[in-house]
C-alpha cells in the first residue's frame, strides 16, 4: 500500500512538473538573481543586524532561490532537466552557499558547542546563523519578500508555490492534508479493533459490583430471615426486644431490598456492556 502511494504522488509530481514547466517559466529565469545581487541586497537591508546573522540571511536566500529553479523544470529538482543558463546559475548560487559556509566554518570557535546559556541568551554565532539560515531558506514570509523584490507580479505566486517541500507549497500542503486524514482513518480503524477488548474489560466492573451487592443483599436476607424464623410466635407474629428493635429491623429489610435492586441493575449493566462488546466485534469481523 506503502509502495502504490508513493509511486502516486510520484506520478501526480511528475504531471504538476510539466505543466509548470511553461513559457513563463522561461521568462522568469531571465529575473532570477545573480549571487551577488543576493548578497548585496541582503548586506543592504542588514541594519545593525551581526555578521553571522546577515551570512545566514544570505545563505538561506542562496538555497530558496536554488530550490525554487531546481524545482521549476522537475518536480523531483533534478537540475540536469533544467535548461543550460538555469543550470549555471544553479551552480553559481552553489558556490556562494558553500564559499560563505565555508567562511563562516573558519571563524574561531565556531564549530564548539553552543552550550546551555549560550541558546538560551541568543550568545552563540553559530545558532543566528542557523538560525536567520533557516528563515530565509523556507519561510512563506521570506519567500514572498523575494517575489516581490525579483520577480513581475504574474509570477510572484508561481514563485511562491516552488519554495515549498518538494517544489510546491500547495502540494505539499494538500499531501500533508491526506496523511491527516489517512491518519485519522486509520486510528479510527485501529480504536474500533481495541473497542471489544475495551468494553470487555470496563463490563467486568459492573459485573463484579452487581455480583458483589447481590450476595450482600442475599446474606443480608438470610440474616433477617433466621431471625424471624427463630423470633416468630404461634401466631405468626415476629417478636421483637423493644419498639427500637423492631423499626431497625425494618429499615434492614428495606436497605436490603435497596441494596438487592441496585446490585440486579449495576448487573444489567455490566450485561448489556459484554453485550456490546461482543456485537462490536462481530461487526468488525464482518
Amino acid at each position: 500500500m506503502k509502495m502504490i502511494a508513493t509511486l502516486a504522488i510520484a506520478l501526480l509530481g511528475a504531471c504538476v512538473g510539466s505543466v509548470w514547466a511553461a513559457d513563463g517559466d522561461s521568462t522568469a529565469l531571465k529575473r532570477y538573481p545573480s549571487p551577488e545581487q543576493v548578497q548585496s541586497d541582503i548586506l543592504a537591508d542588514a541594519g545593525d543586524a551581526e555578521p553571522e546573522e546577515v551570512a545566514g540571511r544570505q545563505a538561506g536566500r542562496l538555497m530558496m532561490l536554488h530550490s525554487a529553479l531546481a524545482h521549476t523544470w522537475s518536480s523531483s529538482g533534478n537540475v540536469s532537466q533544467a535548461p543550460p543558463s538555469a543550470r549555471e546559475l544553479l551552480d553559481a548560487y552553489s558556490q556562494a552557499y558553500r564559499a560563505i559556509n565555508k567562511r563562516m566554518e573558519a571563524e574561531p570557535g565556531w564549530r564548539d558547542k553552543c552550550g546551555y546559556f549560550g541558546n538560551l541568551f541568543d550568545t552563540c554565532r553559530r545558532q543566528r546563523f542557523v538560525r536567520e539560515m533557516g528563515y530565509f531558506k523556507a519561510s512563506p514570509q521570506a519567500a514572498q519578500e523575494v517575489a516581490q523584490r525579483y520577480f513581475p507580479p504574474e509570477y510572484q505566486d508561481r514563485f511562491v508555490d516552488l519554495t515549498g517541500v518538494g517544489g510546491s507549497r500547495q502540494r505539499f500542503a494538500d499531501y500533508q492534508s491526506e496523511r491527516h486524514e489517512a491518519g485519522r482513518a486509520e486510528r479510527g480503524r485501529e480504536f474500533r479493533k481495541k473497542l471489544p477488548l475495551i468494553l470487555g474489560g470496563l463490563s467486568l466492573i459492573p459485573l463484579g459490583i452487581g455480583v458483589g451487592l447481590l450476595a450482600l443483599a442475599r446474606q443480608t436476607g438470610n440474616s433477617l430471615n433466621r431471625y424471624e424464623f427463630h423470633n416468630t410466635s404461634a401466631g405468626g407474629v415476629v417478636e421483637f426486644a423493644s419498639f427500637e428493635a423492631s423499626k431497625a429491623h425494618e429499615r434492614k429489610r428495606v436497605m436490603q431490598r435497596l441494596i438487592a435492586n441496585v446490585g440486579y441493575l449495576v448487573l444489567m449493566i455490566g450485561v448489556l456492556g459484554f453485550g456490546l462488546a461482543v456485537g462490536v466485534l462481530i461487526s468488525n469481523s464482518q
